[in-house]
């Protein structure tokens, strides 16, 4: 089996653990890992890590249902482990999970500001977003050959950002990553609401006609300490993506 050729990427506020288990899942998507994972010492020779750290990332793996750990058998990759069953946890970013469905994407970062949080957000949110402060905004725009799937608002309250001198760089518009770049705390998990929308007129910018139904889901990202430190409002085109869950007995 060939080792993978991704290296791990150097996120200073990202633990190695989580590294390496991303390197390990995209990996595992790109089909360089197939049925099943190399031993632990293997691992740990082809990133460069301890075998303790890839013990962490493969606990993690596990707990996200990506992977199945056995005694005397090994680490085996679940059969179900595709990019729509993993998007929902934005384990995978939006544009492959576009791209594995065979579209041609684009990605747009339309419009990143600061200033009090769009109403949009606030009705959908509640009191998890503060009124009393400006906001930092960003839109973005994920198309499939040429038409709208998916648009995204992400907020994050002024005071969570860690310099608030500046409106803070979003890095790629296609990665949810901007917890490790500029937050006061690290997101450790998200919950999100599935919520299906019939379109009435001024509800989304997807180009969806009026009456049709499209997936909206209310994203809250928490740290460590139960804060909500971001929100993200993000509308779906049924058309384009159909979100799979993935349920462990």
């Amino acid at each position: 089996m060939d080792a993978p050729d991704q290296l791990v990427q150097q996120f200073d506020t990202a633990p190695l653990a989580e590294r390496v288990r991303e390197a390990i899942l995209e990996a595992i998507l790109s089909e360089k890992f197939v049925q099943r994972l190399p031993n632990e010492g293997d691992l740990a020779g082809m990133y460069g890590v301890s075998r303790t750290t890839i013990r962490a990332a493969l606990q993690s793996l596990e707990n996200e249902g990506v992977v199945t750990r056995r005694r005397a058998i090994g680490t085996t990759i679940n059969s179900h482990v595709r990019r729509s069953a993993l998007a929902l946890q934005r384990l995978v970013s939006f544009a492959e999970l576009l791209k594995e469905r065979g579209h041609t994407v684009r990605v747009e970062a339309e419009h990143t500001r600061m200033e009090q949080p769009p109403a949009d957000v606030v009705a959908a949110f509640g009191a998890d977003v503060s009124t009393e402060q400006p906001a930092f905004v960003t839109d973005t725009s994920f198309f499939a050959d040429g038409h709208l799937a998916i648009w995204i608002r992400d907020v994050v309250s002024w005071s969570r950002l860690r310099d608030q001198s500046k409106i803070p760089s979003p890095g790629d518009p296609a990665a949810f990553d901007f917890a490790r770049s500029y937050l006061v705390q690290p997101v450790v998990h998200a919950v999100a609401e599935i919520r299906p929308v019939v379109n009435h007129g001024e509800q989304t910018r997807l180009p969806v006609e009026p009456g049709k139904a499209f997936t909206r889901l209310l994203e809250r990202h928490y740290a460590a300490d139960g804060a909500v430190m971001a929100v993200s409002l993000v509308d779906v085109d049924d058309d384009f993506v159909v979100f799979e869950v993935v349920r462990r007995a």
